[in-house]
This record gives C-alpha cells, structure tokens and sequence, in this order.
C-alpha cells in the first residue's frame, strides 16, 4: 500500500513539474531539446537574459566562443520561453542574413508547436509565416529578418540581435562597419517600447565593430559579458577564473589540448576574435603593444633632416577614411611619427588636409599611395598648394614610384620594413597618437591594412629610401624658378645679400 501511495505521489509531482513554466532560457532549453548541454557559460548567458529582461531599458552585448550552444539558447529558446511568460512581448530576432534569423525563427515556432504543455502558449494559425508569426490569442510573437531588412510595422519590448557580422571581410569594410551601426542606431533601436531591452551576441573582429561602437558612444549604457574559451592575461572573463590557461566547461566537450590545437589552426586573429571575445590579439596583432610602448618619443624631435607626410587616400570619394600621418627623419637615422589627422573625408577635404599637415609640420614632400588614380590623387594635392602660404616648397608624389620594386606584394609584405624598424626602435610614435596607435596593435595578417598604418607605410618607405642617398648638387637659379613656379617665395638664403648689403 505505501508502495503504491509513494508512486502515485511521484508521479503527481512529475505532473505538476511539467506543468510549472521553466524558470529560465537554460531550464527551458534543458526541458525542451534533448542533449542540451548547460555548461556554466550557458547557465550565465541564460540568467544574464533574464537579467536583460527584467531591467528597465537592459542592453546586454555578449561574446563567447562558437559550438557552446549560445544561439540556440538566445535566438531560438529565449524567444520562446519570453513569450510563455509573457504572451503579449512583441521580439525582434536579427542576424547578418534574412536565411539564419529565419532558420531561428522557424525552431522557435516548432519548440512551441511540439511543447504546447510547457511552453503554454500556441501559435496564432493567421500569422505564421517563416519571418513572421504571432502567439494565439495575444500581440505578442517574434518578427526575424537580416539585420539590414525592413522591420516597418513591427515594434519590439525584447530585440535579440545574433552574429550582425558574417565574418572578418565584413568586419574589415569601413562603409559595412558604418551601414551596421546606422541600422541599429536609426532602425532597430528605435522600434524598441519604453523599458524594452536589447541583447547583442557577436564576434569581435573589429575595435570598430558594431559592439565597439556601442560600448564607446558618449554615455553608453551597454554592458558586455565576454566568456573566453580559455582565460588569458589582458582579457575580460565573465567565469572569473582564477588563474589563466583554465579552458571553460565546452557543450561539445573539448579539453584545453584541443582548444589550443583550434589556436593553432585558424591563427592568431581568428582566435582573439572567435574564442577570447577579443578584436586583437591581447599583446597586439602584427605590430606590437610594446613597440610603441618601449621606444615611444616624448615630443617630436628637433632638428628634422626630413619631413613627409604621407596619405591613403579614400577610395570612393564618398566620406571613407583617408589615412594622413607625418613622420621625421632625424639626424640619427630613427624615424619619428609626429602626426595623424586621418579622418573620414571627401576628396577635396582629404587633399587639403594634407597640405595643412604639410605646412604645420614643415614638410618637403606629400607622398600619396598611388596603386590607381595616380594622376588624380597628386592633381588634387598639387591644385591644392597654391591656396596655403607655405614657407617652404612642397614636393607631391605618387607612392611606390614607378620603375622601383617598391610597394610590391601584399600589404604586409608592403609593411615589412615598418614593422621590423618599430620593433628595433629604428621607426617610434613621438608623443601618443591614440587613433594610429589602436589602428595599428588591432591589424592582423590576413585583415584590411587600417588606413593610418597604410599612410605610415607611405611615409616610413620615403624616409627610410632618403637614407644614405648621398648629395645632390642643385642650382639655387634652377630651385628659385621651381619654388617661383609653384607660388612659393625662394628660401631666405637665396636672397641673403653678401655682407647684408
């Protein structure tokens, strides 16, 4: 008889525990997929979403490893176990692509479809399309699309935005970087309702990257919760491990041998960004933290023998960065950094900028990288000397210079001799330069060459092939006539009378 009691009391509590709405993403996960794995990483991704949503106004970045189980649980479970507790939350799912947020969407509809005793809610049978659907009964229901689309009409209380970037190209293009960023300022931001939160899971590839941005406007409210696959020196983690080399509790079971083994295989970019949550390596990527660091100048040095400024230009004409640094050749040999006023810019402001560059830092020459558009891009400077009262000539030249093997390769190969000068201490930054220098530690092989340290390229290879070029015998005569030419008045040594008469 106890026997029996015991059972059907069991068995009472089996009922009503599949009745009680999970309590959370990871429990509900737990209870609807099978094989679901809550590793502590999980379990912290899944009380940081209800965190999101019980917080007036919550706005949550996220980044943790690939294969851990993070947007089944964010775009698909969450969705669904928010909507259980809350049938009238109108959810918004973005990804980089229409195809994956619909792929979430369509696991979404189907979790509740086939778990209609836990979830308690049932899809609305007028509103199921793929990208579109709504509970039965209530407004609520999820609206899923790429994170470019349209999302007119629908307005959201929880905006789950899940991998923005398809990947390191993406990442690298200044203009998608931007379009990204417009998209979710202008758009999705916008659709959210008052106290509505907005959730941002994403790989940093970029300092610049869509989750960069948002952690870097002026009052920023975004908060970032970054699980590195193994814990490293120099790189936030959520777990708090307490020493580094621990590798996190993996869904797929993967030991630290092996995590060591993918750093190896995919290289050190893809590493920070894909299993540190980091968009550089934490000691720098091809030009290091602690070049800059160990040879820094404290001011710009005296006594130039050389002064170049150096320019990449924008290549659409339409607002891209244009890269313009200025360096100084002393009489040591060491080539100085002394300014960087790259910036987003049109054709017309970039050349400008650059001859006032020139004329404040006294240089002799503006060289401007010059694969294409050679013609054009020294024109613009060139017509643009005569508007400035210089007191000195201005030389401008198109980078490599033709006939030379200079420039050749990729450009990496194009920063060789930068690169080993900055480690030697042969090429420093006088002063900090805060934009070249983030450009710089964040550039990796493999990624878009950052438009300051292209610029830099251009001016280090001028300076460093003025080295040892020996002396060249000119005609003041022939040096007043060009300086005339080009609307400058002739050095004051060339007027001096002898004897001051």
């Amino acid at each position: 008889m106890t026997t029996v009691k015991t059972l059907t009391t069991a068995r009472a509590f089996g009922a009503a525990r599949g009745r009680r709405r999970p309590e959370s993403p990871a429990e509900m996960a737990r209870r609807l997929i099978p094989g679901y794995v809550v590793t502590p990483a999980i379990q912290m991704l899944s009380d940081e979403l209800v965190r999101a949503v019980e917080t007036p106004d919550s706005r949550l970045i996220v980044t943790m490893p690939p294969r851990t189980g993070k947007s089944v649980l964010t775009s698909q479970v969450f969705p669904v176990w928010q909507l259980s507790r809350d049938p009238d939350a109108e959810i918004i799912v973005k990804s980089y692509g229409d195809q994956l947020a619909e792929e979430h969407s369509a696991a979404a509809r189907r979790l509740i479809a086939e778990n209609p005793e836990v979830v308690g809610i049932e899809l609305a049978q007028d509103k199921q399309a793929v990208g579109r659907w709504r509970v039965a009964g209530h407004r609520g229901g999820m609206l899923a699309g790429g994170i470019l689309s349209s999302t007119t009409g629908f307005g959201a209380t929880v905006l789950v935005v899940d991998d923005p970037i398809r990947g390191a190209a993406d990442a690298d293009s200044d203009a998608y970087r931007r379009r990204l960023a417009s998209a979710m300022n202008a758009d999705l931001l916008t659709r959210l309702m008052p106290n509505g939160s907005a959730t941002v899971v994403t790989t940093r590839w970029h300092a610049e990257d869509i989750a960069g941005r948002l952690l870097n406007a002026p009052g920023s409210r975004w908060r970032c919760v970054n699980i590195p696959a193994i814990s490293t020196a120099g790189v936030p983690d959520a777990l708090m491990r307490e020493r580094t080399g621990v590798a996190m509790t993996s869904a797929v079971g993967r030991t630290a041998a092996q995590f060591r083994e993918i750093e190896a295989e995919v290289g050190s970019r893809a590493w920070a960004a894909m299993y540190l949550g980091a968009p550089s390596t934490p000691t720098g990527g091809l030009i290091k933290t602690a070049w800059l660091e160990d040879w820094r100048l404290p001011a710009a040095p005296p006594g130039a023998v050389k002064i170049v400024v150096g320019v990449d230009p924008a290549d659409s004409g339409q607002g891209d960065e244009t890269g313009i640094v200025a360096a100084s050749l002393g009489a040591d040999g060491v080539i100085a950094f002394i300014a960087d006023v790259s910036g987003h810019m049109t054709s017309d402001q970039w050349s400008r900028r650059a001859v006032e560059l020139a004329r404040d830092v006294g240089a002799s020459e503006i060289a401007i990288e010059a694969f294409s558009a050679r013609t054009t891009y020294t024109r613009l400077v060139t017509e643009a000397l005569p508007k400035y009262t210089l007191n000195s000539p201005v030389r401008v030249t198109g980078w490599p210079p033709k006939g030379t093997d200079r420039g050749k390769g990729d450009a990496v190969a194009r920063a060789t001799g930068l690169l080993a000068a900055l480690e030697t201490g042969r090429a420093r930054v006088a002063g900090y330069l805060p934009e070249f220098e983030a450009q710089a530690v964040t550039w990796e092989a493999g990624q878009h060459q950052p438009d300051r340290v292209a610029a830099a390229v251009v001016a280090y290879d001028v300076l460093a092939h003025s080295i040892g070029q020996g002396m060249t015998i000119v005609s003041p005569l022939d040096t007043a006539r060009r300086a005339r030419d080009a609307g400058h008045r002739p050095p004051a040594w060339m007027t001096r009378r002898v004897g001051g008469r």
